[in-house]
């Protein structure tokens, strides 16, 4: 079971780490980014919620965790489908492994 939590959550940072990459590439800044996904938030707690998806937490030492519906908006904004960047991410999570 620790190996698949471990693999799970392997999948999940090089998700955001891509994503936040993708960013990075086409220019915006984080805050811009976070507005552009949460655009019900204010600018600051938008750019605090992928603050703690991109950063551990003092707390707890983690990262917080990416929630479907929020991959589904990353990809959006990104212009890229969910599933592609997904998969992308999987094999950058398995050649990080060694697998």
């Amino acid at each position: 079971m620790t190996t698949k939590n471990n693999s799970a959550m392997a999948l999940e940072r090089a998700f955001v780490e891509l994503v936040a990459n993708r960013v990075k590439q086409r220019g915006w800044k984080k805050g811009e980014f976070a507005a552009m996904l949460w655009p019900d938030d204010t600018p600051k707690a938008a750019a605090a919620r992928w603050t703690a998806m991109r950063n551990q937490a003092s707390n707890t030492g983690k990262p917080q965790g990416v929630q479907i519906s929020d991959a589904q908006r990353m990809a959006e904004v990104l212009g890229e489908d969910l599933s592609y960047l997904m998969a992308v991410a999987k094999e950058e999570a398995r050649k990080q492994s060694g697998e």
